[in-house]
């Protein structure tokens, strides 16, 4: 028997196998052991005399090179099928890691017993021996036949069509919840002077770039914060709107109100909440044919296609009514609106807006005093509800101040009579912004704590700024400064404090003692007055003392 290279298989590195011959390794060192023998019998001439003797010498010398030779060549083969498991292996580890899924299959269209790790992430199973077709048609009837019908027009075509044919195969699928994109290549499998045409198909996951492409693609014409349509969006549908198809067109052009008090006040967060719920009014109250957007900001668009202007009043009517349905925002919600119809003619949206936006603004300077006075009323009830005040405090200081600077000869015009009672009704109401937590803790305060409740003076001063209060501001700032400088938030000292804040703290503080707190139990008059004299030329101002002592003891 001639024995070839090619005849022999490795099997586990030990044994090689031709046909039913198990031939191994150590079977090299035996024959050499028995030549050996052999040759010492030869030599030995325990066969002289027979003719035959030379002729054994030579074929044994001859065999004894012959399995020189084979064991060479088994070794050889040996090392050269480590190399080619090795290199295997190093493929197949890289087509595990390469985050994508490799198959082969041929004409019978069931996928080979080599592919990637990805390919069973991606189907969720083994996919060895299953029809490449069940696989990415996923219990679609109409997908498999589909895809029967392109892969047996690749293996029936004539040569050098098959590509050609390949390319009709889709290039995008869905496996369950993955979105995968599908390439797919010819290749050619040689072996025993036979070809074997298959197709390598690679698998790639592209789900979430597809969500991300959709997701900027969202954003691109929607608001992050509300998911309104935005700016951009508008100026897109423009021309469309500015059809004849689409009259009557209205407008309406929505700014809210507080935005800047909740984002000083309560902060960002807040702030955008309060937007958010300024969207879903806007949503409740209009139909789906209108175009609602956020113009940026505060401020909102509705675009109103086949609406005249009484429908479109209506609408603004159900906008302020969803507004006051909404009562769980950190002030009233609302906003002021103008709007602007086209019923004939050429509708030019940019003028449409300008008018609307003049009416919003006109709107607005309108509505000003009645909106503050929403706000701060709200803010008062928030005060009493949620920060511990006692029943009558602003009542009273209010009365107490003004009584007070009476006494003193203070003859007070009608803005500063005025400015204290605004002072009165506002003094504290930067606590509306602290955890009630906090302020009705029965326990000393951290120091962390105390820094959070020390930072309603300046709570309080954005608060007065914000809805246009700005001497009450100041004062309030400053409520809390000390004669000797010890105070906050700026240190002021002596009569760098304002002098209405002076006077306010002594009378606030006299009010506080003698009433009930969450963390102690009101003081009888004569001890709160013993606690100002105490703080005279410290805490407060010493000719305010004087006086307030005398004024008291008076009444």
């Amino acid at each position: 028997m001639t024995l070839r290279w090619w005849d022999f298989h490795w099997d586990s590195g030990k044994v090689l196998v031709m046909g039913r011959i198990n031939i191994d390794e150590n079977l090299f060192e035996v024959e050499q052991k028995v030549l050996k023998s052999a040759m010492a019998d030869v030599v030995n001439q325990r066969y002289c005399g027979n003719e035959l003797v030379p002729r054994y010498q030579s074929l044994i010398t001859h065999y004894h090179k012959l399995l020189k030779v084979t064991k060479k060549v088994f070794h050889i083969s040996d090392s050269q099928g480590q190399i080619l498991q090795r290199h295997q292996n190093e493929i197949q580890t890289l087509l595990d890691n390469a985050n994508q899924g490799f198959l082969t299959f041929g004409r019978d269209l069931k996928v080979d017993q080599q592919y990637s790790a990805e390919c069973t992430r991606i189907f969720g199973r083994k996919i060895a021996g299953i029809a490449i077709t069940q696989l990415l048609g996923q219990g679609s009837d109409t997908l498999q036949g589909t895809l029967q019908d392109i892969l047996d027009r690749v293996f029936s075509c004539p040569k050098g069509f098959e590509q050609v044919a390949l390319q009709q195969f889709p290039s995008v699928l869905q496996i369950g919840d993955i979105d995968v994109r599908v390439e797919c290549k010819l290749i050619s499998q040689s072996a025993d002077a036979t070809e074997r045409t298959l197709v390598m198909m690679i698998l790639t996951d592209i789900t979430e770039r597809l969500r991300a492409e959709e997701q900027i693609h969202f954003l691109s014409y929607h608001d992050k914060l509300t998911s309104l349509h935005n700016r951009a969006h508008i100026e897109a549908v423009l021309p469309e709107l500015e059809q004849a198809e689409a009259l009557p067109l209205s407008i309406i052009m929505a700014d809210m109100n507080g935005l800047k008090l909740v984002n000083d006040v309560f902060g960002h967060q807040q702030g955008d909440l309060i937007l958010v719920a300024m969207a879903n009014a806007l949503k409740k109250a209009c139909r789906q044919t209108d175009i609602i957007a956020r113009w940026g900001g505060d401020e909102f668009v509705i675009l109103l296609p086949k609406t005249d202007q009484n429908e479109c009043l209506r609408v603004c009517e159900r906008i302020q009514r969803a507004c006051d349905e909404i009562d769980d925002c950190a002030i009233p919600l609302s906003a002021a609106i103008g709007t602007a119809t086209k019923d004939a003619g050429v509708a030019r949206l940019t003028e449409m807006l300008t008018v609307a936006e003049n009416r919003m603004y006109n709107d607005k300077l309108i509505k000003t005093r009645e909106v503050r006075k929403n706000i701060v009323a709200n803010l008062e009830d928030m005060l009493s509800s949620r920060c511990f005040e006692s029943i009558g405090h602003c009542a009273r200081v209010k009365q107490l101040a003004s009584d007070f600077a009476c006494f003193i000869g203070i003859n007070m015009a009608a803005a500063e009579i005025k400015l204290l009672n605004q002072l009165a009704s506002l003094h504290d109401i930067g606590k509306v912004a602290i955890s009630a937590k906090i302020l009705g803790s029965t326990e000393p305060l951290t120091p962390s704590e105390w820094d959070i409740i020390k930072n309603h003076s300046e709570i309080g001063y954005r608060l007065a700024q914000s809805i246009g209060e700005s001497a009450v501001a100041d004062i309030i700032l400053a409520l809390h400064e000390r004669w000797d400088g010890g105070g906050y938030p700026c240190g002021l000292q002596g009569e760098q404090i304002p002098f209405l804040a002076r006077l306010f703290s002594i009378v606030d503080i006299y009010d506080v003692l003698t009433h009930d707190r969450p963390y102690r139990v009101a003081m009888s008059s004569e001890m709160a007055l013993r606690e100002i004299e105490t703080g005279s030329g410290s805490q407060f101002d010493p000719e305010l003392v004087k006086h307030f002592l005398e004024y008291m003891s008076k009444n």
